[in-house]
């Protein structure tokens, strides 16, 4: 992207010694505002470096960009060029435009985003960007399926192989948008202990053969989950549990970026299970759910800042099930579920009722046994 003065950018800032109203702008159909709308991304305007060319080719093109939230100016990113404005936490539920100012042979012009600013997709969302149930399955030759839910009703649509060589990773998590791309990503840790992204692509299938280390160590872990964005910056995190039963917050700040570990609780060791349900009481917060020893599933229930608000016992004899865990709204009414596997190998699905309870148990599959990990 060409590069701009800041000179108009930063005499409307100051103009009265604050940030000054918008300026008189003209629509221009050919410049729109681009990057994913979500926490930790950077919108940008395409085209701009051509509008303002067009106007007069033998001109030195030098403009400025006036980034506008909700219609009120905000100052340009720390570290980034102010032709770009990276995405906050205080960004969220907002409505981005963009005011271009340059020579005087071109009028300034406005862009407007009809896109309000989210938080990182989280996993419910599924890996094709359909936004539907989407249930990864590792068979034990390393064989990566993807069963993919109807678009719009209760069932499979289809079955995709996302590919092989996964049976040789020590774990498996599926974090949500780890890259700020839009897409869901994978994480896997290997027998000595890095922890490997491996970035979505909108077809379902991810990248394999550019992987990226983004962490070592994580062999003393002996539990790991992406619940979403559980401290509230609109990141998606990870938490971990050690042997001894300390529960680690692991906050992300950036793309690749991390804060130092946090210490959110302790006596997990009596769980053998954990998992992320995204909202599962529907207070807006991301909430975890365990089962202990004993077969008790209990639901943890999130207060959006890296902390609990709740904690109670939701089922028992949950020993009866194997690879539990939840990826979503399978019978589509809104509300995030849980699946299982039972003895038989059949895919055993709980239907959530959005208030931290059950509303329903059904069958939806059969010889699931032949994997030996859902994700």
């Amino acid at each position: 992207m060409a590069g701009g003065s800041m000179a108009g950018l930063l005499c409307a800032l100051l103009i009265g010694g604050g940030l000054a109203p918008a300026a008189e702008a003209v629509d221009a159909d050919e410049l729109v505002i681009n990057g994913p709308s979500i926490v930790g991304g950077v919108l940008y305007v395409s085209g701009d470096y051509d509008y303002f060319i067009a106007c007069d080719p033998n001109l030195r093109v030098d403009y400025s960009i006036q980034w506008l939230r909700n219609g009120e100016p905000v100052e340009s990113s720390p570290g980034y060029s102010p032709q770009l404005h990276a995405l906050t936490a205080d960004d969220l539920g907002s409505k981005f435009s963009a005011v271009l100012t340059g020579v005087p042979e071109c009028p300034p012009v406005r862009v407007d985003d009809p896109r309000v600013i989210r938080k990182e997709p989280a996993r419910a969302e599924g890996f094709t960007g359909r936004k539907v149930f989407e249930l990864d399955a590792r068979r034990s030759d390393g064989v990566m399926l993807s069963y993919q839910g109807q678009d719009a009703n209760q069932g499979w649509k289809q079955v995709q192989r996302v590919g092989s060589g996964w049976g040789s990773f020590t774990r498996i998590i599926t974090p949500g948008d780890f890259t700020v791309d839009g897409r869901n990503d994978i994480l896997a840790t290997d027998s000595w202990g890095a922890l490997l992204l491996y970035e979505g692509y909108s077809d379902g299938a991810f990248t394999t053969q550019y992987r990226s280390q983004i962490g070592s160590g994580w062999n003393t872990m002996d539990k790991v989950i992406g619940p979403g964005d559980f401290d509230g910056n609109g990141l998606n995190d990870l938490l971990a549990t050690q042997p001894n039963g300390d529960l680690y917050l692991y906050p992300r700040v950036g793309r690749g970026s991390w804060s130092p570990k946090v210490k959110v609780g302790q006596g997990w060791a009596g769980m053998d299970t954990l998992f992320a349900p995204g909202d599962f009481d529907g207070d807006g917060n991301v909430d975890v759910m365990a089962k202990d020893k004993e077969g008790r599933l209990f639901l943890y229930g999130g207060n959006g800042l890296g902390g609990w608000a709740s904690a109670r016992q939701i089922g028992q004899d949950w020993n009866a099930l194997t690879k539990i865990g939840s990826v979503g709204d399978f019978n589509r009414d809104g509300f995030n579920d849980v699946h299982g596997v039972n003895a038989a190998g059949d895919l055993v699905m709980y239907y959530g009722d959005g208030r931290g309870g059950w509303k329903g148990v059904e069958t939806v599959g059969w010889g699931w046994s032949g994997f030996n990990g859902l994700y």
